[in-house]
């Protein structure tokens, strides 16, 4: 009680304003769970987020845009997450996803369902997960289910707008080069963005020069940089940078935002297509020409 006390006290002073508002997405439920369990779970997610003084984004407003944004359905990589919460103009992104295991017949009848649930935590602004608690309730009704989900949401939006961040920024000669963070492309050089506070694998492309990797170490309330030349020449491989759901390599919409809009403000709202990529891709062997974060 006195953590999550500590969490709610950093969170409030903490939070801008531009992060008042939530996109809560449509739970992934696996198992024999009725849609009337479902909607309990949905409602005490919203009700822990609006405990939280979080406006909830309306659903049909995101089927909207995810409807002229084919590439955004069924997307759940922070790419794609973070692309959809900058064109709702949320803070942050909460997806949960839980699992139904019924008691064994031997056992008695009188036994409730046990509960397993994962929380992510989107920061829009950091374009990266901050919290993924996992939790389980075991022989639980559904009303325990919701308030355990409901405890879990609570302490990982908490825990996600109290993580050390800093400010990371990437120069490279010629500019223009996109900009990789831990696996997730977000954004071409000259880069500026805030970050979570430690170390950042970082790797830069560009066309007609050898790709580049880094590490950028980011203290907590400070800055990092990263002045890079490029290298003329062409990667004796191609670099396929995979992001955590081992997402395919993505188009070059920033590139085209770039050379369109000139210098990228850090901030800016994404302008181009995400190239899709689903949360659970059919199995597959990775050339030996990919990266892994």
């Amino acid at each position: 009680m006195a953590r999550l006390f500590f969490l709610l006290l950093l969170v409030f002073v903490w939070r801008p304003a531009h992060a008042a508002e939530a996109l809560l997405l449509e739970p992934k439920i696996d198992g024999p769970a009725l849609a009337a369990e479902i909607g309990t779970l949905q409602e005490a997610a919203m009700k822990a987020l609006k405990a939280q003084q979080f406006g909830l984004i309306d659903a049909r407003e995101a089927q909207s845009v995810i409807a002229g944004e084919a590439a955004l359905r069924d997307c759940y990589s922070d790419l794609c997450l973070e692309r959809l919460g900058r064109l709702l103009n949320a803070g942050i992104v909460v997806r949960f996803r839980g699992k139904v295991i019924l008691p064994e017949a031997s056992k008695a009848t009188d036994k409730q369902p046990s509960w397993r649930f994962r929380v992510d935590v989107l920061d829009v602004e950091v374009g990266a997960t901050g919290a993924q608690p996992e939790v389980d309730c075991t022989n639980c009704s559904v009303k325990q289910a919701a308030e355990k989900l409901a405890e879990t949401i609570t302490t990982a939006v908490l825990e996600t707008a109290s993580r050390p961040r800093g400010m990371l920024e990437v120069k490279s000669e010629p500019a223009g080069a996109t900009v990789y963070v831990d696996g997730t492309e977000l954004g071409v050089t000259p880069y500026k963005r805030p970050t979570f506070a430690g170390t950042r694998k970082v790797v830069v492309r560009h066309v007609g020069f050898l790709s580049q990797q880094h590490e950028a170490n980011v203290p907590d309330g400070q800055k990092a940089k990263l002045d890079i030349k490029m290298v003329p020449g062409t990667d004796p491989v191609s670099v396929v940078v995979v992001e955590k759901e081992r997402t395919p390599i993505y188009k070059k919409w920033w590139f085209w935002t770039a050379i369109a809009g000139g210098v990228l403000v850090a901030g800016a709202v994404t302008a181009g297509i995400v190239a899709g990529t689903r949360s659970t891709p059919p199995e597959r062997m990775l050339p030996a020409n990919v990266i892994m974060f």
